[in-house]
């Protein structure tokens, strides 16, 4: 809903001086940021000044309330109606200014707003909209508190003309040192940018020349012993790991950054949060002979937070206290419950925070030069998802230190719920049961990545799959409809025809009666909904843990087609 709060007609030059003051009251009145006034200002002014010109007259309104072009957000709306002879077509169409006419002030005010919108009734004239968003974060403004605001509107005098031309220059300059901010600004985040791509190269070629040299030996090598195969693929295997953290991290920040993480939220106690977060970096912890000192795990409070991606924030800062402390350190972590939010502390003694960097801290592409850090590598940019994360559900996140070699403290808040409902305890299992010997599964799996698709066979036959292979879509189209297996994993990126092609082909063919995997190294949410179309039950994505993979087929019920 738009409540109006003031109407202005503008019929003269000395009209329009008093139409760019009440623009500046109402913005500040309304919390509009210095820069953000003096951009509506100037549209505005640009706007009424076209509609004197060629209308005569016009009338002004500012409305304020919930956004029309963002849901969710609320702003100030200021529509400009003459009796004029209206807009040309051939200036405004389908919601833009043509090429012809970007040079003047009408294509001025539509890239000074955040939302620009031109309406034309034949012989009636014209209607300017122009729209400015409400700072994010500011309290939501109710109809009291509308009325509130006008009501101090109404009680401001106006201005001369002598003083308007003093604001205006106020302004101007304010808009010059606010541009010069940002310019330097931007330089200094392009700096931080290009630092992080040449980390990210260095990141990315450790690994892989682990795992090319790793390769290279066992080529070369005579009388390679079992010993050197098992050093060898522990290796490989630690660098592939290194590796698929690396770009999951990159892939969680963009989705973050984008708003793009759906959240599967539920309603959890907060010592089960807290106990398994510290479970999925334990490892980690203990090779860096670190003392972990944890309160007592019970579920003094509830939170309803998406268990995965709060798991990751939690191990997270975890993490982090474990790499930025030198070995053999002191971890600490807190709960601390009380009214309707829990506040969830990890605290080390390690290398600490400089002064400087604690503003920064959260900052994407933002990392500490340190040389503890080089022993753990990372991108410097799981912060920014903590943070993010934090936020999305409904929490803070800080960071505090006294300085260099004084620890660090990070909190993490987050508003408490009610617990759930008890849980009916599940009957007990009975004391000895037969043992079933389930007949061998049949898979088929589909990738053009010859390499792969061997090891992912070779793994799954070590588990008591029988496998059959295809390396394009008419091969994995034809063996599917030759063997009928059980369940066929199908990769997306097939050449002949891709995997959404065999998926929905399959499933014309066979119904239901066939369980149809998709693996794919995109993730998107329109690629999960392809799959989801053409017929897919599940979707896998590159690369595939394979420990998770083989449990969920393992305990798949025989005739259900969607995986545990």
């Amino acid at each position: 809903m738009q409540i109006v709060v003031l109407t202005v007609k503008i019929q003269s030059d000395p009209s329009l001086v008093a139409l760019r003051h009440r623009c500046r009251q109402v913005s500040e009145l309304f919390g509009l940021e210095a820069l953000q006034r003096t951009r509506l200002t100037t549209a505005v002014s640009e706007i009424g000044r076209n509609a004197l010109q060629y209308a005569g007259a016009a009338k002004v309104s500012f409305l304020v309330g919930d956004s029309p072009a963002q849901p969710g957000a609320q702003s100030l709306l200021i529509r400009v109606a003459d009796k004029g002879p209206g807009v040309p077509a051939s200036i405004w169409a389908d919601g833009e200014i043509s090429a012809g006419h970007r040079a003047g002030g009408l294509h001025g005010s539509y890239r000074l707003v955040d939302a620009f919108l031109i309406e034309v009734e034949p012989g009636e004239g014209s209607t300017v909209s122009m729209e400015m968003l409400l700072p994010r974060g500011a309290p939501k403004l109710a109809a009291a508190d509308i009325s509130q605001r006008t009501s101090e509107l109404f009680r401001r005098q106006p201005q001369s003309q002598t003083e308007e031309l003093e604001q205006q220059n106020r302004d101007m300059l304010y808009a010059l040192d606010e541009l010069r901010q940002r310019k330097s600004d931007l330089e200094l985040a392009d700096q931080r940018k290009n630092e992080f791509v040449a980390m990210l190269a260095h990141e990315l070629r450790n690994p892989l020349a682990a795992i090319s040299m790793s390769v290279e030996v066992m080529r070369r090598k005579k009388n390679l012993s079992m010993a050197d195969v098992e050093k060898y693929r522990e290796t490989i295997g630690r660098q592939a790991t290194q590796l698929t953290k690396l770009v999951n991290d990159l892939m969680d920040v963009s989705r973050v950054s984008r708003g793009k993480v759906e959240l599967e939220r539920a309603v959890v106690g907060v010592g089960s949060l807290v106990f398994e977060a510290i479970e999925m970096t334990r490892a980690f912890v203990d090779a860096k002979k670190h003392r972990l000192l944890v309160p007592a795990l019970d579920d003094v409070a509830w939170v309803d937070v998406d268990l995965v991606r709060m798991k990751q924030v939690i191990s997270n800062l975890v993490h982090n206290a474990a790499r930025y402390t030198p070995e053999g350190g002191l971890i600490e972590v807190g709960i601390d419950a009380t009214g309707t939010a829990v506040r969830i502390s990890v605290k080390d003694n390690g290398v600490g925070i400089d002064a400087s960097m604690l503003p920064k801290i959260f900052e994407l592409f933002t990392q500490a030069p340190n040389s503890l850090a080089r022993e753990d590598v990372g991108l410097g940019i799981g912060l920014t998802i903590v943070q993010r994360m934090a936020a999305d559900h409904g929490g803070t996140v800080s960071a505090h230190s006294a300085g260099l070699g004084c620890g660090s403290e990070f909190i993490l808040t987050l508003p408490t719920v009610p617990p759930p409902a008890a849980v009916l305890a599940q009957p007990p299992l009975p004391a000895t049961a037969p043992e079933i010997v389930a007949p061998q599964r049949r898979l088929l799996l589909v990738d053009d990545n010859a390499d792969a698709l061997q090891a992912m066979a070779e793994l799954l036959q070590v588990h008591g799959f029988a496998c059959a292979v295809a390396l394009d879509g008419p091969q994995g189209l034809a063996a599917a409809i030759g063997q009928q297996p059980e369940i066929v994993i199908i990769d997306i990126g097939l050449p002949g025809l891709d995997g959404f092609g065999v998926a929905a082909e399959l499933r014309r063919l066979y119904g239901p009666g066939m369980t149809l995997i998709a693996m794919s190294g995109y993730s998107a949410p329109d690629t999960r909904l392809r799959a989801e179309q053409a017929g897919f039950d599940d979707f896998l994505v590159k690369p595939i843990d394979m420990p998770a993979l083989v449990t969920q087929l393992q305990t798949q019920p025989a005739g259900s087609r969607r995986l545990p």
